[in-house]
């Protein structure tokens, strides 16, 4: 039976572990060849579990071709050399997720500036470079589409964790801004955010076991970001580029008929707690 994106080769950026990787996943599961890109190569060099190469490995389990890419999204010459190692390998590039992102809570007042400045660096220009990087192998090849990675941080009041709000926000109005620009080369492009949080190396980086919601509205499963972004990658999506989106109230509200089918359970929220 021939997948969703059949054929389709997508780069995610921060793809390690987290949400990327389970958006890797679900686009794996579709048929999907996929650009695994991250800093981390080998156990030991980050705080946080996962690799390019053990993510890369998992979705070649799903029969698809996937190629880890070490790329820091602050550097240039690297998402330049990542963009020119997908051309040469897969000829094309239809998907951009622009997932690597870091997050250091802190009031602002105590946050220092050089830390401000690598979180704008990491979170939206690196959205930017990594979007300047690619658009111009979309627009030659007639189309793509382009996720940027927000949070529902952005819609919160921020306190002790100004920094990152700010950020996500930002990626909201660059999909915005980018999709009425390249509108005219068929080219999509969307802010998508987890519905309350996903329990990931990073989030639980920053989260006591015991300060981990009950089950309930802020608990999201892993593979809700990946099926929103498939959605929006079909022809429904045409008409919906510019827009942010909310993954499991996209899923409820056009794919489920009204039912939250994304939303962690007992089990599930278990599994991360042991």
């Amino acid at each position: 039976m021939a997948g969703k994106l059949d054929g389709k080769v997508a780069i995610v950026t921060g793809a390690s572990r987290g949400v990327g990787e389970y958006m890797a996943v679900e686009f794996a599961k579709e048929g999907c060849s996929v650009v695994v890109a991250a800093r981390t190569e080998a156990e030991g060099q980050s705080k946080l579990e996962g690799t390019i190469a053990e993510t890369a490995r998992m979705l070649e389990s799903y029969g698809v071709r996937s190629l880890p890419v070490r790329c820091d999204v602050t550097d240039e010459a690297e998402i330049e050399g990542m963009v020119a190692r997908t051309m040469a390998e897969f000829g094309r590039i239809d998907i951009l997720v622009n997932n690597a992102g870091i997050m250091a809570p802190a009031k602002l007042v105590d946050m220092p500036l050089k830390r401000w400045d690598i979180m704008w660096r990491v979170n939206v220009r690196g959205a930017i470079a990594c979007s300047k990087a690619a658009l111009p192998h979309m627009i030659a090849a007639g189309g793509g589409v382009i996720f940027n990675i927000s949070s529902i941080a952005a819609d919160q009041g921020g306190a002790g964790n100004i920094a990152y709000k700010l950020t996500k926000h930002a990626l909201r109005e660059l999909s915005f801004g980018l999709a009425n620009e390249e509108r005219e080369h068929n080219i999509r492009v969307f802010a998508l955010s987890p519905l309350g949080w996903v329990p990931t190396p990073g989030t639980l980086f920053y989260r006591l076991d015991e300060t981990m919601p009950e089950v309930g509205p802020m608990l999201e499963r892993p593979e809700a970001m990946g099926l929103a972004a498939i959605y929006l990658c079909g022809d429904e999506g045409v008409a919906l580029s510019g827009q942010h989106f909310y993954s499991r109230e996209l899923l409820k509200d056009r794919v489920n008929g009204g039912v939250d089918l994304y939303q962690g359970d007992e089990e599930f929220l278990a599994s991360f707690r042991d």
